[in-house]
């Protein structure tokens, strides 16, 4: 009975240490779980973190382009009003030396056929024309 009775008590202190060994296999799963779980816990939170500022430094950047569309339009709303009113005076400019040459041409032109040459073809004109109204009169 010895035998038998130091074989029930090898296997029962052997499952003893087997229970032993898989508790301490289990503690370590668990451990290892649980870092593992720290882990992702800590990358979400610096994932959020990183999301966050991406999204302030996007929004910041935002704001800054709309403010320098806002100041590129005032710029060239200021410079087209500039080149606007530059045209508007070289076509007054113009228009005014345009007249003056034209008023200039055309009294040159009126005080130069006051002469014997304006009386000669006036009096040709008036031939002309009674010469064409007797031919169509005949």
């Amino acid at each position: 009975m010895t035998s038998s009775s130091s074989s029930s008590s090898g296997s029962a202190a052997r499952r003893k240490y087997e229970s032993h060994l898989f508790k301490w296999k289990d503690e370590a799963i668990l451990d290892e779980v649980s870092t593992v779980e720290a882990k992702v816990l800590d990358l979400v939170h610096d994932f959020q973190s990183l999301s966050k500022s991406v999204t302030e430094q996007i929004d910041s950047h935002k704001t800054w382009l709309q403010e320098l569309e806002v100041e590129m339009m005032s710029k060239l709303n200021e410079h087209m009003s500039k080149v606007a009113q530059s045209m508007d005076e070289a076509t007054r400019q113009f228009k005014e030396d345009m007249h003056a040459t034209l008023n200039s041409n055309t009294n040159t032109t009126l005080l130069s056929n006051n002469g014997p040459v304006h009386n000669f073809a006036s009096a040709v004109g008036i031939v002309l024309a009674i010469a064409c109204l007797y031919w169509k009169l005949l």
